[in-house]
């Protein structure tokens, strides 16, 4: 067959979908898909282009939430969102120069001191690190923030320490010497890299009878300076590699003791009002003086009030949101949605986030939307109370349904759960 014949009978093909043809006639291929290939390249391009800029609109790093006006912040918290970027945290990490941490947490603790919980499975150190002006906020905010954490969970207190201005107590679990020794190790690193953690937060060591730590390893400030202030989850990851073997296997196999370490930091809490919360619960910004506002002007018949914070899961994509139409915009784009609204529906469902989105009167201070109306047994709300309320049941223990009878606890006795 002529080339011309060739030519003809290739003609009107899509260009390149036969090997042979291509091989053969190279020359006549590329004078055919020269404008196929430039159309390509042209959607290529204009789609990267696209995904580029939503990604950087995504993950701005021009973090705006520190230059809010106090007055468009309403008290609405996410869950687990990304730290804020190395850039954005360089305002709250202390300057080396005028650190006045100079020795590592739990000096001089005597490890064969502390108190036992009511069956002696767990001993219990209550300020084994006391926060430097956790006393002073203490008397000035009507509320405090307590939290509990095993020591591989405790990067998400960074962010907390930054939003909530108030005190915050923190129930730590550590098993045996190499735990206890990290959980050293990092606690100074946080305190030394952050002031707010320094200043607001007080920390209580726990740990279990059967896995004691059995001496305190002698550690120095040098030993913390490896790590970068700028990266605590990075540092917590390296650190948890240095766990031993045994610790590992150990942590596997015998659950975590969740409610015993609520009961501690919601007990050594030194404010009226507690707001109990898991340690990747991040709080509003702002969320601390609203709070403090509202329950100096509320009046609750017997005390016997609990106001419930909607609590939202938020998109590793999206910024935190800056204030309640914020998060509202994020949950109708399908970045936030209601707490474990896919794991388990029924755990927030009774607080009703629709009606709450609903009510966007009077957003410039925090007020009562409405009552919770249609309480069920598994609800497990994350709320604001007097420290009154009944205990965590300690015979709960490991993950998942470990709160929903205390709150049930105090539906039965008569408390009213409220959404501000």
């Amino acid at each position: 067959m002529s080339q011309v014949n060739r030519e003809k009978k290739y003609k009107g093909k899509l260009c390149g979908i036969n090997n042979d043809y291509v091989l053969k006639n190279t020359r006549f291929l590329l004078q055919s898909c020269r404008l196929w290939n430039l159309s390509i390249a042209s959607v290529l391009a204009l789609t990267l282009s696209n995904v580029l800029l939503t990604v950087r609109l995504l993950h701005s790093t021009d973090c705006p939430f520190i230059t809010l006006d106090d007055s468009s912040v309403a008290p609405v918290i996410a869950r687990a969102p990304p730290l804020t970027p190395p850039t954005c945290l360089e305002y709250i990490i202390l300057d080396n120069s005028s650190n006045r941490t100079d020795r590592p947490v739990f000096t001089g603790l005597d490890l064969q001191l502390g108190r036992w919980d009511s069956k002696r499975l767990y001993k219990i150190f209550e300020f084994a690190v006391l926060g430097e002006k956790f006393t002073e906020l203490s008397e000035q905010y009507r509320v405090c923030l307590a939290t509990q954490s095993s020591i591989d969970r405790l990067g998400p207190l960074v962010q907390v320490a930054q939003h909530w201005t108030g005190p915050i107590s923190v129930a730590v679990f550590a098993a045996g010497d190499d735990e206890l020794y990290l959980l050293q190790i990092y606690l100074s690193f946080l305190r030394k890299c952050y002031p707010n953690i320094r200043d607001r937060v007080s920390f209580h060591l726990t740990y279990p009878r059967d896995k004691p730590p059995r001496h305190m390893k002698q550690s120095n400030v040098i030993d913390l300076m490896p790590y970068d202030c700028a990266k605590p989850e990075a540092t917590l990851v390296e650190l948890i590699q240095m766990r031993t073997h045994d610790t590992t296997k150990w942590r596997t196999k015998n659950v975590y003791p969740q409610n015993h370490l609520r009961n501690v930091a919601r007990k050594t809490c030194q404010s009226d009002n507690v707001f109990l919360t898991d340690i990747d619960i991040i709080p509003s910004v702002n969320m601390t003086e609203y709070l403090d506002k509202f329950l100096r002007h509320t009046k609750c018949p017997n005390n016997m009030c609990a106001y419930v914070i909607p609590t939202y899961e938020l998109d590793n994509r999206a910024r935190f949101p800056r204030d309640k139409p914020d998060l509202i915009r994020l949950a109708r784009k399908g970045l936030a949605r209601p707490f474990h609204h896919k794991v388990f529906i029924y755990n927030q469902y009774a607080t009703n986030f629709t009606r709450w989105q609903a009510d966007l009167d009077n957003l410039d201070e925090t007020h009562v939307s409405y009552n919770v109306t249609n309480f069920e047994f598994l609800y497990e709300p994350f709320y604001v109370a007097s420290d009154q309320v009944p205990q965590h049941d300690e015979r709960f223990l490991g993950y998942g349904f470990t709160r929903n009878t205390q709150v049930y606890e105090m539906f039965v006795a008569g408390y009213q759960f409220q959404i501000p």
